[in-house]
């Protein structure tokens, strides 16, 4: 866990806020569990917030500005903190987040996610794009796997595909046909399922672009994809939007059984 000594409120305005909460608090002679009890949350809550694990959330801000008479301070604090791009919540990246998820949900409109990618696959994947060190990149996509399905106790990941993965082909035949089954192989183990939304599904949310949700420390966060790299999405609002286009996704995939037979029927097209 980040503590204050790790904070850097120069440079961060999460930190920013974490340090100036305590602050605030301790200047009040009020103790963490007074100001749980103020927010409605857990004494834990407070914890996580001032050592920068979580960021403060905007209906909290509210209710401490009004309650220690601040005028807003904390309500602008956080919405600044929101806009600004260059100085994102303390989560490290997507890598480190799936490594300690209990639950991952998957949306992918175009290619199989890096979590199911084989090495080939993978490096056809690469090879489309900009890297320079295609060895480095392949075995660091498989480090990001390994430390997700590799546990003791390995995440429940659900993982619904667009059909056009399934027929978009990457690499030569035979890298399709060993990822498809891949698939259909990841797809027994009791953690995981893998299912399929029909070309006959028409238009539908998907088409907003892939999605992760994670399940991280009991709350949930997600990842939004980008052009130019996407972002780790904490807002409860935020994510909750996602949970509800993953839901409609959802609603209208192939189920499990439909799935594994459109995954088959789509390793014929590689022989």
């Amino acid at each position: 866990m980040a503590g204050q000594e790790s904070l850097d409120p120069d440079r961060s305005m999460w930190d920013f806020i974490a340090v100036e909460l305590r602050r605030q608090r301790r200047a009040r002679g009020v103790s963490g569990a007074a100001l749980a009890r103020i927010i409605g949350r857990d004494r834990s809550i407070v914890s996580r917030i001032e050592s920068g694990k979580i960021p403060m959330q905007l209906d909290h801000a509210e209710i401490i500005d009004r309650e220690w008479n601040l005028e807003r301070l904390f309500t602008r604090l956080v919405k600044f903190a929101k806009e600004r791009k260059d100085d994102e919540w303390r989560l490290g990246d997507l890598t480190e987040q799936e490594a300690r998820a209990t639950r991952v949900r998957m949306w992918e409109i175009g290619l199989v996610p890096g979590l199911l990618q084989t090495p080939d696959y993978a490096r056809a994947v690469f090879s489309a794009g900009l890297v320079r060190d295609l060895d480095t990149a392949v075995q660091t996509r498989l480090d990001r796997q390994a430390a997700v399905f590799g546990r003791e106790r390995p995440p429940e990941v659900s993982v619904i595909l667009n059909w056009v993965v399934l027929e978009q082909p990457v690499g030569p035949p035979e890298v399709m046909r060993e990822q498809l089954a891949h698939l259909l192989t990841l797809g027994e183990l009791p953690h995981v399922n893998v299912r399929v939304l029909e070309k006959n599904a028409g238009v539908h949310v998907g088409y907003d672009g892939m999605l992760e949700l994670l399940t991280v420390d009991s709350r949930d966060i997600a990842y939004a994809d980008a052009p130019h790299g996407g972002g780790l999405v904490t807002d409860p609002t935020d994510v909750e939007a996602f949970q509800v286009r993953y839901d409609r996704i959802g609603h209208i995939a192939a189920p499990l059984g439909a799935s594994r037979a459109v995954i088959q029927q789509a390793m014929e097209m590689y022989q």
